[in-house]
């Protein structure tokens, strides 16, 4: 583990290049804090930041980094889901992820009907906070807060001129409630674990819960043998 850490290391003058005109700015989401007692809206985190990544990516203007390789980098340097929440952590797991954006953020709640995300744009050098924007949680659709986090962030930083633009996900004709997000949450969590039997069935629940949730259908998609 150690060596690898040495290894990343040494690498970072090549890949935390400063932003050029005309490159990609390459942006991280990491697994937002969980301000709660409640175990399923911590795990729910892990399910936040693959909706986020998915639809970062879907502007052209980004490059946006796999949760898969957050995950690796976070083992790697025995980062717990939540145990990077400082500052001089934020810069070096963002030098050694070669990227210029950091997205952190906190899910603050009081029970699962009342939730609200709070996250912040942490850009390179130093990873010092550049925006923010904060939306509220439905339970119901958790994908209008979603997608409006995604939107405010990433319209602030086109202001900044930190991105050349902002378009948006292709609009879903369906709703995620958080229970079925909780879900799939730890989906994602079990399959990290290497523990794909109970990926695959958490997964299979997801998609009869909402046959629409594409991303749900490619991670099921991937564990078939």
């Amino acid at each position: 583990m150690l060596r690898l850490a040495a290894l990343l290391l040494l690498a970072v003058p090549a890949l935390a290049a400063t932003p050029d005109a005309g490159v990609k700015p390459r942006v991280a989401v990491l697994y937002f804090d969980a301000s709660t007692t409640d175990a399923d809206l911590t795990a729910f985190t892990k399910g936040l930041a693959a909706l986020l990544i998915t639809d970062f990516t879907a502007n052209p203007a980004l490059k946006v980094l796999e949760r898969e390789k957050l995950e690796d980098a976070i083992k790697e340097l025995d980062l717990g889901q939540t145990k990077y929440a400082d500052k001089s952590t934020f810069a070096r797991l963002g030098k050694i992820l070669g990227v210029e954006y950091l997205v952190i953020g906190n899910l603050v709640c009081l029970g699962k009907s009342q939730c609200r995300i709070v996250s912040r744009v942490m850009a390179y050098p130093q990873f010092d906070e550049v925006t923010s924007a904060k939306v509220m949680l439905d339970p119901n659709d958790i994908y209008a807060a979603e997608e409006k986090l995604v939107e405010d962030l990433s319209q602030k930083l086109v202001a900044l001129g930190s991105i050349a633009a902002y378009e948006p996900p292709e609009k879903r004709n369906y709703k995620l409630t958080l229970s079925t997000g909780v879900k799939y949450a730890r989906a994602l969590d079990a399959k990290d674990k290497k523990d794909p039997a109970a990926a695959k069935k958490l997964l299979a629940e997801v998609v009869k819960e909402q046959p629409g949730f594409k991303l749900a259908q490619l991670d099921l998609l991937s564990l078939r043998d």
